[in-house]
Protein backbone atom coordinates (compact mmCIF):
# COMPACT_ATOMS: atom_id res chain seq x y z
CA UNK A 1 0.00 0.00 0.00
CA UNK A 2 3.11 1.90 0.51
CA UNK A 3 3.98 2.57 -3.06
CA UNK A 4 0.98 1.09 -5.08
CA UNK A 5 -1.16 3.62 -5.51
CA UNK A 6 2.01 5.73 -6.73
CA UNK A 7 3.82 3.23 -8.51
CA UNK A 8 1.82 0.33 -9.73
CA UNK A 9 -0.30 1.15 -12.67
CA UNK A 10 2.66 3.60 -14.08
CA UNK A 11 5.71 0.88 -14.28
CA UNK A 12 3.78 -1.26 -15.93
CA UNK A 13 2.50 1.26 -18.72
CA UNK A 14 6.61 1.82 -18.93
CA UNK A 15 7.23 -1.51 -19.76
CA UNK A 16 4.78 -2.09 -22.24
CA UNK A 17 5.95 1.36 -23.74
CA UNK A 18 9.66 0.69 -23.61
CA UNK A 19 9.33 -2.86 -24.80
CA UNK A 20 6.25 -2.15 -27.31
CA UNK A 21 4.28 -5.26 -26.23
CA UNK A 22 1.68 -6.10 -23.95
CA UNK A 23 2.35 -6.29 -20.01
CA UNK A 24 -0.36 -8.69 -18.09
CA UNK A 25 0.26 -8.14 -13.84
CA UNK A 26 -1.13 -9.81 -11.33
CA UNK A 27 -1.99 -8.88 -7.77
CA UNK A 28 -2.83 -10.46 -4.88
CA UNK A 29 -6.61 -8.64 -3.37
CA UNK A 30 -6.39 -6.72 -0.94
CA UNK A 31 -6.39 -8.47 2.43
CA UNK A 32 -6.50 -5.61 5.95
CA UNK A 33 -5.32 -8.46 8.30
CA UNK A 34 -2.59 -9.71 5.98
CA UNK A 35 1.10 -9.22 7.10
CA UNK A 36 1.53 -7.70 3.33
CA UNK A 37 -1.47 -5.28 2.44
CA UNK A 38 -1.26 -5.57 -1.50
CA UNK A 39 -2.55 -2.93 -3.57
CA UNK A 40 -4.88 -5.11 -6.04
CA UNK A 41 -5.30 -3.52 -9.28
CA UNK A 42 -4.55 -6.56 -11.68
CA UNK A 43 -4.32 -4.99 -14.81
CA UNK A 44 -3.67 -5.63 -18.50
CA UNK A 45 -1.81 -3.10 -20.56
CA UNK A 46 -1.24 -2.07 -24.42
CA UNK A 47 1.87 -1.58 -26.06
CA UNK A 48 1.28 2.10 -26.20
CA UNK A 49 0.69 2.14 -22.95
CA UNK A 50 -2.86 2.31 -23.15
CA UNK A 51 -4.89 0.41 -20.11
CA UNK A 52 -6.75 -2.31 -21.69
CA UNK A 53 -8.47 -4.04 -18.28
CA UNK A 54 -7.59 -3.81 -14.60
CA UNK A 55 -9.56 -4.44 -10.96
CA UNK A 56 -9.90 -2.76 -8.45
CA UNK A 57 -8.76 -3.82 -4.64
CA UNK A 58 -11.25 -6.95 -4.15
CA UNK A 59 -10.61 -10.51 -5.53
CA UNK A 60 -11.68 -10.77 -9.30
CA UNK A 61 -10.58 -11.89 -12.76
CA UNK A 62 -10.65 -9.85 -15.77
CA UNK A 63 -10.23 -10.96 -19.20
CA UNK A 64 -9.46 -9.07 -22.65
CA UNK A 65 -8.69 -9.83 -26.05
CA UNK A 66 -4.58 -9.32 -26.86
CA UNK A 67 -4.57 -8.56 -30.71
CA UNK A 68 -1.21 -9.44 -31.85
CA UNK A 69 -1.40 -7.34 -35.50
CA UNK A 70 -1.13 -4.13 -33.13
CA UNK A 71 2.15 -5.15 -31.88
CA UNK A 72 3.84 -5.00 -35.55
CA UNK A 73 1.56 -1.31 -35.93
CA UNK A 74 3.64 -0.25 -33.08
CA UNK A 75 7.02 -0.82 -33.71
CA UNK A 76 6.43 0.56 -37.08
CA UNK A 77 4.47 3.40 -36.37
CA UNK A 78 7.79 4.18 -33.57
CA UNK A 79 10.48 2.35 -34.74
CA UNK A 80 12.60 1.77 -31.46
CA UNK A 81 14.72 -0.96 -32.33
CA UNK A 82 15.95 1.18 -34.86
CA UNK A 83 17.13 3.67 -33.16
CA UNK A 84 19.63 1.24 -31.15
CA UNK A 85 22.97 2.23 -30.99
CA UNK A 86 25.03 -1.10 -31.55
CA UNK A 87 28.47 0.47 -31.64
CA UNK A 88 27.90 2.08 -28.33
CA UNK A 89 26.85 -0.57 -26.53
CA UNK A 90 29.18 -2.90 -28.06
CA UNK A 91 31.96 -0.62 -26.74
CA UNK A 92 30.68 -0.63 -23.53
CA UNK A 93 30.23 -4.46 -23.41
CA UNK A 94 34.45 -4.38 -24.83
CA UNK A 95 35.44 -1.90 -21.93
CA UNK A 96 33.07 -3.54 -19.36
CA UNK A 97 34.61 -7.04 -20.02
CA UNK A 98 38.16 -6.07 -20.81
CA UNK A 99 38.06 -4.76 -17.39
CA UNK A 100 37.32 -7.97 -15.55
Amino acid sequence: MTTGPLHWELLQRARAVDNQLYVATCSPAREAGAGYVAWGHSTLVGPFGEVLATTEHEEAIILAEIDYSLLELRRTSLPLLKQRRGDLYQLVDVKRLNSQ
